[in-house]
């Protein structure tokens, strides 16, 4: 038998997505050399290696890089990586090392590289393919914006269970009709308006709880049902009840997968500099310092920095937004009487908790997987030992803005002394950027300008780079504050 058009339409999807893969698979290969020198530094640093997506980002954000140099044809990409062997010179953010840990953004959101400076950033919304009882075809089960649908009904959606179907109303307080769902499975089935229920007795008696009332019927086969209320029913009456899916193909629960995007552009980030040549020359010969190389790091560290912050003040402004999970409210270090602050500063933990499950609460899908805390916030989480573990070298690290001081129980912490002192934000990143909180899409990783030099001896430099920010679920994020640190 021929394949249906639907089945065409799979087979020319399937074939389309194999044939993405292989490109972006060609990419790494391309860029093999590039990538493998920041595979090792990764290694090195993380104790990992990168994943294929990763990878796959990397070589995209290369190309993207290449071409825009072409079309420009005055850039040099290449002009901060040395061979095989990357000198991440501190805080230096190299041209392929857009989306390694240098950036904090790699660690509290989920990376999915631009292959274009417009774009989309896509997710998920699975939504009921039928009705079946409250649940209504085409609402939402599970939305990458929403969360997980609350109600029994369903967190049941794929067994055999019917919750609330409607009874139709036949004439007085009379109501009779045939159920959506059959056979129906024997003792399962309720009838009830909230105040006078009928129950299924096994041998297709629907019997009445009011003393004064008529049973009513119900033939399992073929799902008719009839019964008579004995008073003006107080609400619509409802059903619930069980199905055998085996005897009827069509009443197995279907979904319908929507695959929804949202535009995303990559903001440019640029700096020029300007330095007298006789003045590097001079740094030269004085303190063997190469003033360009300097440039290099610390520019590159600007850059990483206004990277990092942009980001982060888009989830902060999410998570103390009206769609955020429920704010956490204020932890006060004032002692209790007797208290002693060993004890009280272990209270904090229990706001961490009340935070997560407030994200938890909101989105039914996760709790907070990273803390961005301000100096006075930070402060506090750093005496909670043994729940928090400090990185290693944390006191000989030379930070650019906001920094990875550590874990809490698990959740990575992010000290950033540009958020509100005694304020922090817990979030969720999420494993996949259909259902990510907040995506971070790279396009052009930074690159340099070649050297100018001006006839007035002045040497001018220039630094690119451009990446694209996306908040997805303000219900993944909330926030706190810490009061009355001395």
């Amino acid at each position: 038998m021929p394949p249906t058009n639907t089945e065409k339409l799979g087979q020319l999807v399937e074939s389309r997505y194999q044939a993405i893969i292989a490109e972006r698979d060609k990419l790494v290969e391309t860029w093999g050399r590039y990538i493998n020198s920041a595979d090792a530094y990764f290694q090195k640093k993380e104790g990992r290696k990168l994943s294929m997506i990763e990878k796959r980002n990397m070589a995209q954000c290369l190309d993207n890089a290449l071409m825009e140099v072409a079309i420009r044809r005055r850039g040099n990409v290449f002009e901060t990586t040395y061979s095989d062997n990357i000198d991440f010179l501190g805080v230096q953010l190299p041209v392929i090392a857009a989306l390694l840990p240098s950036l904090v953004m790699n660690k509290i959101g989920v990376v999915q590289a631009l292959d274009r400076r417009t774009g989309a950033v896509f997710y998920l919304d699975v939504k009921y393919g039928q009705t079946k009882g409250s649940l209504t075809a085409d609402s939402t089960l599970i939305g990458a914006k929403t969360g997980h649908a609350s109600s029994e009904a369903s967190r049941k959606y794929a067994t055999n269970r019917v919750y609330d179907e409607a009874a139709t109303l036949t004439g007085g307080t009379t109501y009779a009709g045939t159920v959506t769902y059959k056979p129906v499975i024997a003792s399962s089935m309720t009838i009830t308006d909230g105040v006078e229920t009928f129950t299924d007795d096994g041998s297709g008696n629907l019997v009445t709880d009011d003393s004064a009332g008529v049973d009513g019927t119900i033939v399992y086969a073929t799902g008719v049902y009839s019964v008579i209320f004995t008073n003006a029913v107080a609400a619509a009456p409802t059903m619930d009840y069980r199905y055998n899916m085996e005897k009827d193909a069509s009443g197995v629960p279907e979904v319908n997968v929507d695959l929804n995007s949202s535009t995303i552009e990559a903001e440019d980030f640029k700096l020029r500099a300007k330095y007298q040549a006789g003045a590097a020359i001079d740094l030269q010969k004085a303190h063997g310092l190469n003033l360009e190389s300097e440039l290099v790091k610390f520019l590159g560290g600007e850059i990483k920095f206004e990277i990092d912050h942009f980001g982060i003040d888009m989830i902060y402004n999410a998570s103390i937004g009206a769609d955020a999970a429920d704010p956490i409210g204020a932890w006060s270090a004032t002692l209790g009487t007797g208290q002693e602050w060993v004890f009280k500063r272990y209270q904090f933990l229990d706001y961490i908790e009340k935070g997560s499950n407030a994200i938890f609460a909101k989105t039914l899908r996760g709790q907070a997987t990273f803390i961005l805390a301000g100096n006075n916030a930070a402060r506090v989480i750093k005496q909670l030992d043994p729940h928090f573990k400090p990185i290693a070298n944390l006191g000989k690290m030379v930070p650019t803005g906001p920094m990875e001081i550590g874990t809490l129980d698990g959740r990575l912490v992010v000290q950033d002394p540009f958020l509100p002192t005694n304020a922090y934000t817990l979030g969720f990143k999420g494993d996949s950027y259909l259902f990510a909180g907040f995506i971070y899409a790279p396009y052009i990783p930074l690159f340099t300008t070649p050297t100018l030099l001006l006839s007035t001896l002045e040497a001018q430099k220039g630094f690119f780079s451009a990446q694209g920010f996306k908040v997805i679920n303000d219900g993944l994020f909330t926030y706190g504050t810490v009061a009355n640190l001395p």
